[in-house]
């Protein structure tokens, strides 16, 4: 069975085709840029200290305080958007924690972390 009549055929085809890649280009790019714009924000228990938790692309978060990012988590990344649950200990630190209730806690990480003094 032949699908195309001749060559001129097939290469409008490919032209249409390679002209929607193009065209969807830009919407594909926004929305990679818009997936990596997740933050929240929490505030210590006396709501003397603010922090910033940010996650990027593929949901690796960074603690931003005072605008200067303290804290970035260093794994691979995940495939899914995940969330990390912030604990306060005292207003000048806090636990970062990652659940994975997907995986019964296999993957499940905690963190400790200190403001630092004089910001």
């Amino acid at each position: 069975m032949k699908i195309f009549r001749d060559n001129k055929e097939k290469t409008v085809v490919m032209i249409g085709l390679g002209s929607v890649a193009v065209a969807a280009m830009p919407f594909i790019i926004i929305a990679i840029i818009l997936s990596g714009n997740r933050k929240a924000i929490y505030k210590s228990p006396e709501g003397t200290n603010r922090i910033t938790l940010k996650y990027d692309f593929v949901s690796r978060p960074s603690v931003i305080y005072k605008g200067d990012t303290i804290w970035e988590y260093q794994g691979a990344g995940f495939m899914e958007d995940v969330s990390f649950d912030i604990d306060w200990i005292s207003e000048d630190s806090f636990y970062i924690r990652y659940e994975d209730e997907m995986h019964d806690g296999k993957f499940a990480e905690e963190f400790e972390i200190t403001l630092p003094q004089g910001k």
